[in-house]
């Protein structure tokens, strides 16, 4: 083997290596952005179930209030509905929020 054929060689020896680095550090990059974007997702479905959860807690002070001081909570009581359905309807789009970040998972 002359100097040219192994100098052809060691070129085509560090070209291979040099695209098999870049291939892996593409597919490296790819892996680490698509764990960034779960990450981000997770904690937003966290803190949409944080909201959710003090409207439940926010729910069942208000019932309780509400019972404490002799209400009764039936569709006579219109402004006691109206109150607990909002909240209600407040879960329910919470409810919905962390439902869509789950599927982006």
């Amino acid at each position: 083997m002359n100097m040219d054929e192994i100098g052809n060689k060691v070129k085509d020896l560090f070209s291979r290596g040099t695209k098999a680095s870049k291939e892996a550090l593409e597919k490296a990059g790819d892996k680490v952005q698509d764990f960034t974007d779960k990450s981000v997702t997770k904690i937003e479905i966290h803190k949409i179930e944080t909201k959710r959860d003090c409207k439940y807690e926010e729910m069942g002070l208000k019932l309780s209030q509400m019972l404490l001081e002799g209400a009764s909570i039936t569709c006579d009581n219109a402004e006691d509905i109206k109150i607990l359905n909002g909240l209600q309807e407040e879960i329910k789009s919470l409810s919905e929020q962390i439902k869509n970040k789950e599927q982006e998972l």
